[in-house]
């Protein structure tokens, strides 16, 4: 019964120890989080008042703010598609294509880093948004510098100049 006891306590402690050898992933897959969808804006604002929808922006009208949110509506506006491969807990050298208003198709590349959630978008954009929505989602994804989410919603943040900014995506 003593035999049976010990044996029954050093299985215990060897089923104990296993997550301690077996270590901890804390890095991000990278191509489950960006790659196979497409992302729409659902949110541009800044940090500390991520309950305002779109408090990064300033209409000069309410007529202005409402064409906003019907270019908003349209499908193929506001929206980002990453490709790529993973090596080693980075992309980079990858596709990405991002559709404003009239800033349609700018392609780039991008790289980011799951460890530490870094990111970085260089793109090449051969128009100019007049939408106050628009142009300040154009500005944002060129200054793109740290993400946040999973497969279903991604936040990635910018600076416009001591300020943290923030744009949310949902999976289309």
């Amino acid at each position: 019964m003593k035999r049976k006891s010990l044996y029954i306590c050093h299985l215990l402690l060897m089923l104990a120890l296993i997550p301690v050898f077996s270590g901890c992933n804390t890095e991000d897959d990278l191509i489950r989080i960006f790659t196979g969808k497409t992302w729409k804006m659902s949110r541009i604002t800044i940090e500390g008042k991520e309950n305002e929808q779109f408090g990064a922006i300033v209409w000069d009208s309410e007529a202005a703010y409402n064409q906003s949110i019907e270019l908003l509506k349209a499908e193929s506006n506001f929206t980002v598609v990453f490709e790529g491969i993973e090596v080693n807990g980075e992309l980079s050298g990858n596709n990405v294509t991002v559709n404003g208003v009239k800033v349609k198709n700018a392609t780039g590349t991008w790289t980011a880093d799951g460890k530490n959630g870094n990111i970085s978008l260089n793109l090449k954009i051969s128009a100019s948004e007049t939408d106050p929505l628009a142009k300040e989602f154009i500005k944002g994804m060129q200054n793109v510098f740290k993400y946040e989410g999973d497969e279903n919603q991604i936040t990635l943040y910018y600076k416009e100049g001591q300020t943290t900014c923030l744009i949310g995506f949902a999976k289309q």
